[in-house]
């Protein structure tokens, strides 16, 4: 529903006298003029990528080898903004940011859910009392779908369709694999979080790639919902590993000699492929101008496993070089964002919930404590730079954080014999020059922010390191399953390694 300003009228003493009124101006020929119907409020669709290195979309303009028309697409249409950041150098904190608008340390979201707690009651997710972004816009008379990737708490109390989303079709884990649809159920089976779910009911087996599945039911989404505005978030495990390309996509690049990075461009590309198609459905239903779009990544690449790239940038995923933190992010809106922009300013995952309750005139409450910023005035032209601020990113193995031109990182926070590293970012990307001994000012400044900001986060609620967390939790951890009787073990990887590889086989057309 619009914001009560919009929809809300004074009712008036003479408004017992309307009828007369409106039978005067019949008799006269005249008639009252026809009262206009709100804007509809704009639909917000999240596409967010998964491990997808800095370098890895042609928008970028830095690696030779992708082929991404269709994220391309939206970069053009829209802006690209240079320095877009995520709250998390990994999955799960980084989801728990981009959905709640706070920074996830504010609850204690540290790191990914893992098998050890710092005590028995620690509740092993995202906490249920904090709103997600679906909840905000549902409450704002959105329908809220989510496709993908969840990777929150085990228990269902934590899914998407429990957290302000009305439907959810995907996975809660850290990854999957990619020829999971006919094998499904045996999947459940054997490692049930990666298995597929429609809300609580595990899905049939079914005879498609899982990136083409989550492409089409997003544009199914989007059919069943075109009438009322909708928040969709489509959440691609592409191009997290296991690598696992179509044998189609990966002749498509057959150029490319590197084998594993062949199999990176191809996966990006079918993923491509599927934005393609939503945003085909959206154009073929005349809903372009009425979509307000994010395309980001959940985190910087992690060559050394999936073979994606963070070129320029020093760092991987997992760290708080602008390699693990900073990632390829759009925004377009047909009509409303002017094209072919590029936005050098910093910008963060926090900000698009601000911009989306923006768009639609939901007007933030102080009890919400949001921490982004609306974007809108940025994008449109109306501002050219946000107010001061500071981005902040802290784990159990250290911090950073930046303004708009200095960032300050802490490595190793436990050890304090290391010292923080001081960059200057507007000139020095790649973070190949420390400046902290000759700008001990700079340092102690960025210090200071970081530890205010800090004061008011709680403290990490999981980890992997028994020391630091010393219950352990139930989670289903690698540990757990090591210690499962090694031939009943070794038995199940065997049967599902068949599985997958028939699957696979099915799926790229090699047996009927």
């Amino acid at each position: 529903m619009p914001p009560a300003s919009l929809h809300q009228f004074p009712v008036y003493p003479f408004a017992a006298s309307l009828g007369v009124a409106t039978s005067l101006l019949a008799l006269t020929g005249c008639q009252p003029a026809p009262q206009q119907e709100a804007p509809r409020q704009p639909n917000v669709l999240v596409l967010f990528a998964d491990d997808l290195g800095y370098a890895d979309t042609g928008f970028q303009r830095i690696s030779q080898d992708v082929e991404t028309p269709n994220m391309d697409r939206l970069a053009a249409e829209g802006a690209v903004f240079s320095a877009g950041y995520v709250t998390g150098t990994v999955c799960g904190p980084s989801r728990a940011g981009l959905m709640t608008g706070r920074y996830q340390q504010r609850f204690g979201y540290h790191d990914n859910t893992a098998p050890y707690s710092r005590d028995a009651d620690t509740p092993l997710g995202l906490d249920l009392s904090v709103p997600t972004f679906a909840n905000y816009l549902q409450d704002a008379g959105y329908r809220t779908g989510m496709v993908g990737k969840w990777h929150d708490a085990e228990p269902m109390d934590y899914w998407p369709h429990n957290r302000g989303f009305d439907e959810f079709f995907g996975f809660n884990n850290g990854a999957a694999t990619y020829y999971v649809g006919p094998m499904n159920q045996a999947k459940h089976d054997y490692k049930p979080e990666a298995a597929i779910y429609r809300n609580g009911e595990l899905v049939d087996n079914f005879d498609q790639y899982l990136t083409d599945r989550f492409g089409d039911e997003a544009v199914d989404y989007i059919d069943r919902h075109k009438a009322d505005p909708f928040f969709l978030y489509v959440a691609f495990n592409a191009i997290h590993s296991p690598m696992e390309p179509r044998k189609t996509d990966m002749d498509r690049f057959a150029h490319i000699e590197d084998e594993d990075r062949r199999k990176a461009v191809a996966m990006n590309f079918n993923m491509d492929e599927n934005i393609g198609k939503i945003l085909d459905k959206l154009e073929q239903e005349g809903l372009m101008e009425e979509t307000l779009i994010f395309f980001l990544a959940d985190n910087g690449g992690k060559p050394s496993d999936n073979f994606s790239l963070n070129t320029p940038l020093r760092g991987t995923k997992g760290s708080f070089w602008e390699g693990g933190i900073r990632v390829p992010f759009t925004a377009t809106w047909r009509g409303k964002i002017p094209a072919q922009q590029q936005i050098d300013e910093p910008v963060i995952a926090l900000d698009i919930l601000a911009t989306a309750l923006a768009a639609a005139e939901v007007e933030q409450q102080p009890q919400w404590q949001l921490e982004g910023e609306d974007l809108l005035p940025l994008l449109t032209g109306e501002q050219m730079q946000l107010a001061d601020r500071y981005l902040f990113w802290a784990n159990s193995r250290g911090w950073a954080v930046r303004d708009r031109h200095w960032k300050l990182y802490k490595e190793n926070a436990n050890r304090n014999r290391e010292p923080a590293q001081l960059f200057h970012l507007s000139e020095d990307v790649e973070e190949q020059h420390n400046l902290a001994t000759i700008l001990p000012h700079e340092v102690a400044r960025l210090t200071e922010a970081y530890r205010q900001w800090d004061a008011d986060n709680d403290t990490p609620r999981w980890g992997w390191n028994r020391n630091q967390f010393p219950h352990y939790n139930g989670h289903h951890s690698r540990e757990e399953r090591l210690a499962v009787e090694a031939v009943l073990r070794d038995a199940a990887d065997e049967a599902n390694e068949e599985r997958r590889a028939r699957a696979r086989a099915l799926i790229d057309g090699l047996v009927d």
